[in-house]
């Protein structure tokens, strides 16, 4: 994981290597309509790859195998409250080469660091984490092994997180809401009392993860 430089976006926050397309990564439809388009679209996801791929060796120095990339999940903020919205995916990448040199003009720092490790750093108030970061890691925790979380992925498809806002939950003077996703009750009615399954994340003031709750199966879809 690299630390952000503070001053660009998500400053001071830990995170993936990532960043935005470009032209050499592939086609890209313009513009991306977020209700109309196939985000499933091979060439689509194509494209996405070729920008992890490119993004980890320019930020890092690591040079992942295209062969080996395996689609983890899709990312879509909520639409009100967030100043800058990203579509973003995330990958597996488990076969790589090279040792990790930093790019020092976006990140300050970077660390290995096991899923468990990174949340209870997060948990200890170390180790700033944004909302995706912190679900993706926590996802991760569940794996058997790198080859299983590959193969189930591979078999069962990304985890699906087009993300809806909730109004407050629990005490006021907590100042906490939900965010949740599909297999939620409160996915298509925006009320975060709906009764029924859960699969969602409360978070605080800061939007820091405080708690997830997840009845349903989970995020995951093979449909557009």
């Amino acid at each position: 994981m690299v630390r952000r430089n503070p001053g660009l976006s998500f400053g001071g926050m830990w995170t993936f290597p990532g960043g935005v397309f470009e032209e050499s990564d592939g086609p890209v439809p313009s513009p991306l309509d977020e209700d109309e388009q196939r985000w499933h679209d091979p060439s689509l996801v194509a494209t996405a790859a070729n920008a992890a791929i490119r993004e980890a060796e320019e930020e890092t120095s690591l040079q992942c195998t295209s062969s080996s990339m395996t689609w983890f999940s899709h990312w879509i903020p909520p639409k009100l409250g967030v100043p800058k919205r990203f579509a973003t995916w995330f990958f597996l990448a488990p076969d790589y080469r090279g040792e990790v040199i930093v790019d020092e003009r976006e990140n300050d720092e970077a660390r290995w660091v096991n899923a468990k490790d990174a949340l209870a750093l997060h948990a200890a108030d170390t180790f700033p984490l944004a909302v995706p970061t912190w679900i993706t890691l926590d996802d991760l925790t569940s794996a058997a092994s790198v080859p299983a979380l590959v193969d189930d992925t591979a078999t069962n498809g990304p985890n699906w997180y087009h993300t809806h806002a909730l109004g407050p939950v629990g005490l006021p003077e907590r100042d906490e809401r939900a965010l949740c996703w599909p297999g939620d009750a409160s996915y298509s009615t925006g009320d975060p009392e709906t009764p029924g399954a859960r699969n969602r994340a409360v978070v605080n003031a800061r939007f820091s993860v405080v708690d997830r709750i997840r009845s349903a199966t989970g995020g995951r879809t093979t449909t557009d």
